[in-house]
């Protein structure tokens, strides 16, 4: 399988109401569809707001990725106002492994 990494850039200047209003269904969709996502986070402006997403997978085609992502409630709802979605090649890795938050599970059980 490839690595691929979609990055989000949300309209300027962001999209913070719209993010906090489907938060909890972005949440819910990541938890229960993350087989193949490896990582992901939020990217801040210099202010503290959310202003992008960056997600990286791990699947056989860019298009595996495109039919997560158009299921995904930021994409769908129009958090984004750009996506790209290309082939990465893994070179170093030193994070530490993070998972959600334990309160982030238990609101967001991963099954119905």
């Amino acid at each position: 399988m490839k690595h691929f990494a979609a990055i989000g850039f949300d309209h300027p200047p962001h999209a913070m109401a719209r993010r906090d209003a489907l938060r909890a269904e972005h949440r819910r969709y990541v938890l229960r569809n993350d087989g193949n996502l490896l990582m992901t986070g939020a990217m801040t402006d210099g202010n503290g707001n959310q202003c992008g997403t960056i997600y990286v997978f791990r699947a056989d085609r860019a298009e595996d990725v495109w039919t997560w992502l158009k299921a995904e409630p930021f994409h769908a709802g129009g958090v984004y106002a750009t996506m790209r979605v290309v082939e990465w090649t893994p070179a170093l890795n030193r994070f530490d492994r993070i998972e959600w938050p334990p309160q982030v599970i238990r609101d967001n059980p991963a099954t119905p």
